[in-house]
């Protein structure tokens, strides 16, 4: 996912483009951090539309064509990484809505 670097490039600061998405800024984080896609729609269209791109444009290449094994087995480590599980992580991904950790 192209988020940090169209954020960057516009000089928009996670906090903002949480709030624009209306998810936290923990999830933003993880978007970043950990390149996990939004699955939700809408949210997406926000993210695009706040960054001046089309929602394609969020997608790098590459994501779109991993095998869902190497998908899970990615999903697991992060969750570790985060010390939640998966099902929270997917949650989080999803939507924002856990907020355990620090940002």
């Amino acid at each position: 996912m192209r988020l940090r670097e169209l954020r960057k490039q516009l000089g928009l600061p996670v906090d903002a483009l949480a709030q624009i998405a209306g998810v936290s800024q923990r999830t933003i984080t993880l978007w970043e951090k950990y390149g996990l896609a939004p699955r939700n729609e809408k949210t997406i269209e926000k993210l695009a539309k706040a960054l001046g791109v089309e929602p394609d444009e969020l997608y790098e290449d590459v994501e779109l064509f991993l095998p869902i094994t190497e998908l899970f087995a990615r999903n697991d480590r992060v969750a570790s990484e985060l010390g939640i599980t998966p099902e929270e992580l997917e949650r989080e991904r999803d939507n924002g809505s856990v907020d355990g950790g620090g940002e």
